[in-house]
């Protein structure tokens, strides 16, 4: 990872619909926005904020997810999701996560952690298994 000198952050974009409900992730039986759809918004967060910063060999791996899903979210509304780099020990990369209706109103928070790996000698390893 290259180095940077700065406040690292990410963000990512979402409307609600039908796709992305509870009842489409089989999470639950309402047409609100699904809690694997906002955790998975938040990792796209995380991953847009180090993209620019890996090496051409380098991505990242999700190991790690605290988050909260505090408010229901309808049809219609648009959730941004924010990240920001709190922590680097060695390629373990440690996040705070926020996820948005447009209003500002806060749907969830919490934490993900991402290891820096090898592209191809991580896919080496699970295709050896």
């Amino acid at each position: 990872m290259r180095e940077y000198n700065g406040k690292i952050t990410g963000e990512a974009l979402t409307i609600v619909s039908a796709t992305n409900t509870a009842t489409a992730a089989g999470s639950g039986s309402l047409q609100v926005f699904g809690t694997p759809f906002m955790i998975a918004l938040m990792e796209e967060a995380t991953c847009n904020a180090v993209s620019d910063l890996l090496e051409d060999n380098e991505t990242t791996v999700g190991t790690a997810i605290n988050v909260t899903h505090d408010k229901a979210s309808g049809i219609g509304t648009v959730i941004h999701a924010n990240a920001t780099l709190t922590d680097i020990d060695r390629r373990k990369l440690t996040f705070e996560v926020v996820a948005k209706e447009e209003n500002g109103a806060v749907i969830g928070k919490g934490t993900i952690q991402r290891f820096l790996v090898d592209s191809k000698r991580f896919m080496k390893k699970v295709e050896a298994k």
